[in-house]
C-alpha cells in the first residue's frame, strides 16, 4: 500500500478492512474530515487489543448491514460493557445462491462476474433501509461511526461510494477507495472459509469463484448506472429511494467537509 492508503487503515489484529473514510478531496477544493466515519469488514473476531483501539478512536456507534442469519452465525466480538451503541436490522438477503450457477458444467469466471454485477443493480435497493439509518445517523447522530458487513466490500463498498458521491468526491477516487479492499483480499478469503459460504466454495475451481472476492471498479459503476437511469444522480437515489429530503443531505455535509 502507498502512505495515503496506509494512512486510512486501522491496525487491528482481528478487524478486517476496518479504514477512515476521510482525507478524500472534493471536486469543490474541501475535504472529508478525518476520523468521524469509518468502514470495515467483519467485528467478529475483534481482539482485547482491538476493543482498546476502538476506544482511542472514540467509537460511538456500530451499524452492522448483515442480515439476521449472518449475525447468529458470526456475532460480532464486542466487549460486554461497550460505550457504543450497535444498530442492526433484522432482515434476511433477498441474494440469490451463485454456488448453484458456480457448479454447474461450464461456469466460469465470466459466470462469476455477470452474477455479482447485476447483484450490485440490485443491492443498494435491498440495503436501502439500513442506508436510511446510516445516513440519518451521520446526519443526526453521535460519531464516529464505523458501518460494516462480513468482508466491508458489497454492502460497505456501496455505502461508502454513495457518502463519499453526495459529498462531492470525483468518481475515480470513489472507485479508488472501494478497490483498497482487494489489498485485504487473502484476508478476506481466509475469513470466508470459516462461513457456511465458504464450504460450498471449496469444490469449485478458485479461478471461477475469485471475480465474487475482488473489489473490481466496474461492480460499483454499475451500481451508479442503476440508480442514474432510474433517478437521475446518486443524489436522486438518496432522496427519492432512501426518503432523505435536502435538509438531511445537507446536515452530512456539514458535519464531514472541511
Amino acid at each position: 500500500m502507498t502512505d495515503l492508503e496506509l494512512e486510512r487503515v486501522v491496525p487491528l489484529t482481528g478487524g478486517h478492512n476496518f479504514r477512515d473514510l476521510g482525507g478524500y478531496s472534493t471536486k469543490d477544493g474541501r475535504s472529508v474530515a478525518r476520523g468521524l466515519v469509518y468502514r470495515s469488514g467483519t467485528m467478529a473476531e475483534l481482539s482485547d487489543e482491538d476493543h482498546a483501539m476502538l476506544d482511542a478512536i472514540g467509537l460511538k456507534v456500530i451499524c452492522d448491514f448483515r442480515s439476521s442469519q449472518e449475525r447468529d452465525r458470526r456475532p460480532s466480538r464486542l466487549p460486554a460493557m461497550a460505550s457504543y451503541e450497535i444498530w442492526a436490522r433484522d432482515h434476511q438477503t433477498s441474494a440469490g445462491d451463485v454456488t448453484i450457477a458456480l457448479q454447474r458444467p461450464g461456469a466460469t469466471a465470466d459466470t462469476a462476474r455477470a452474477y455479482i454485477l447485476e447483484a450490485y443493480r440490485d443491492l443498494a435497493y435491498e440495503q436501502a433501509p439500513s442506508y436510511r439509518e446510516l445516513f440519518l445517523r451521520i446526519a443526526q447522530g453521535p460519531l464516529p461511526l464505523v458501518f460494516h458487513c462480513a468482508a466491508g466490500k458489497d454492502r460497505t463498498g456501496i455505502a461508502a461510494a454513495l457518502l463519499l458521491d453526495l459529498l462531492g468526491v470525483a468518481r475515480e477516487v470513489i472507485a479508488q477507495d472501494y478497490a483498497l479492499t482487494d489489498r485485504f483480499f487473502a484476508r478476506g478469503c481466509e475469513l470466508v472459509a470459516k462461513d457456511p459460504f465458504g464450504a460450498k466454495l471449496k469444490g469449485i475451481d478458485p479461478a471461477v469463484w475469485e471475480p465474487i472476492m475482488r473489489a473490481d471498479p466496474s461492480y460499483l459503476a454499475a451500481m451508479f448506472e442503476t440508480v442514474e437511469q432510474r433517478h437521475g444522480s446518486a443524489q436522486g437515489f438518496l432522496r427519492e429511494e432512501l426518503g432523505l429530503g435536502d435538509d438531511i443531505l445537507e446536515a452530512i455535509r456539514a458535519r464531514l467537509l472541511e
